[in-house]
Formats: structure tokens, sequence, C-alpha cells
């Protein structure tokens, strides 16, 4: 069974405790429930933080665990090399590496604005050892982000639905005896984005970036980013849409 650890600020930049303001959890739990129904059973659990003290307690439990927990979500508001807790407090990305390390054989997955740029992503993944990070470059709307962040777990949980290419270029679904729809799964993360890309291509407009080391020895790591790699396909994509 797979586990994912979601992980979320309080988003109300003022810290008023009692209104009212969205969360990422509904929206989890449906997914659980949808990838069980597809057979993937996925160990979900959610905590709250509100500081860097907060975080650093839960990430370190999760890591303790590790072998329970595949997945780390982090959600919160963020600005460049930081994310930001409750009542705007900073939680900076040393501070961030110092908690999550080591995290040999974890993917993070940060839902917050312009934390995860490249340089970021490079220093998380060395320091920390983590298997893959995830997240966005700029600023990004908080439903169109979210909707991005839980499609993304939902492809590395459980896998997503096969098309393939008619004789006339169309793309279809085949369905299986049962009348479902075949789904195909891949422990590969780069793939996993490559996926959504191709099935919901506001992921690259608002910058949804997975890095990985290519660590080989004897050679300096390479930063592989997916916001790159799929820039040729995405275009190719979006001409022939363009073309209908």
């Amino acid at each position: 069974m797979a586990g994912l650890i979601v992980l979320e600020s309080m988003w109300n930049p003022r810290g008023r405790l009692l209104d009212e303001e969205p969360s990422v959890l509904p929206y989890l739990k449906a997914i659980r429930q949808s990838l069980a129904w597809e057979g993937a059973r996925v160990h979900l659990v959610y905590r709250r933080f509100y500081t860097a003290y907060d975080l650093g307690l839960l990430v370190r439990e999760v890591l303790r665990k590790r072998k329970s927990f595949r997945y780390c979500y982090i959600a919160s508001h963020g600005q460049r090399r930081k994310l930001v807790g409750f009542g705007e407090r900073a939680i900076r990305l040393q501070k961030l590496v110092d908690y999550c390390r080591p995290s040999q054989g974890m993917g993070y997955l940060f839902g917050a604005c312009d934390f995860l740029t490249p340089d970021t992503a490079r220093d998380f993944l060395k320091k920390t050892g983590a298997r893959f990070v995830a997240g966005y470059q700029k600023g990004i709307p908080w439903t169109e982000s979210m909707l991005v962040d839980c499609l993304f777990l939902s492809y590395m949980l459980g896998g997503t639905m096969k098309w393939v290419r008619t004789k006339h270029g169309e793309r279809v679904p085949p369905l299986k005896a049962r009348n479902n729809f075949e789904i195909t799964h891949t422990e590969n993360p780069q793939k996993v984005v490559g996926q959504l890309y191709r099935d919901f291509p506001l992921s690259h407009d608002i910058t949804f970036s997975l890095f990985t080391l290519n660590r080989q020895r004897g050679q300096k790591p390479e930063l592989l980013n997916s916001f790159d790699l799929y820039q040729r396909s995405i275009n190719r994509s979006r001409r022939l849409v363009r073309d209908l």
C-alpha cells in the first residue's frame, strides 16, 4: 500500500484561525476513494502545520517511518527559496533541507507559489537525497494548482487512463471487455509528468515542474527538469490541436 503524507499550512495570510478557507484534504480523500475502486489502496495521513517548528516535527516523524510513506505533499504559500506559514512567517530553504535529510526514496511535492526554481530544486535534491521534488516556478492560482497537484498524485499512486492513436491520428481510450477504461501505470516520475502535460496542458502553463538528479559515478549530478524535457512535445501537441 502506497503511503502519502499531506502537510498543509493555514492559507489566511493574517493567521485568522476562525476564518473559512480552502483545504486540499477533501480532494485528496476523493482521489483515495477513486483509486480504491481501481484496486490501488493508498494510506493517506493529513496534518496541519503553523510554524517551521511544527513542520520540522512532522517531517522528521515521516522520515522516521519512511517505510510507510513514499510521497510527501506540502501545501502552503510560498516565495523564492522559502515557504510561508501561519502569520506570514517564513520557512527558509536551508531550514527545510535540514528537516528533510536524509530522504532517500521519498518524493516531495510542494503546492506553493514561486518556490521551486531549478536552483532550489538542485539544492534540495543534492542535500536531502530525495527521489524527486516537484512544484511551481512562478505564482499560481489556488484552484488550478490544487487540481494539478491532485492529478499528479493520482497518476503517481494509481496510474492514468491509457490512450492509443488511430490510423487517422485521433487519440481514443480503448475499452476493456467489462466496458471500463484501461489503466497504465509507471513508477518513473518524469514519465508521469509527461502524461500529466499531455492530458492537462494547463499544468505546464502554470509551470508545474518535476526535478530529478541523474547521479552517475564519476560525473557531476545532472538536474533533469520536466518543464524543459517535455517542452517540444507540448508545443507539437498544441500545433496538432490548432490545425484540427
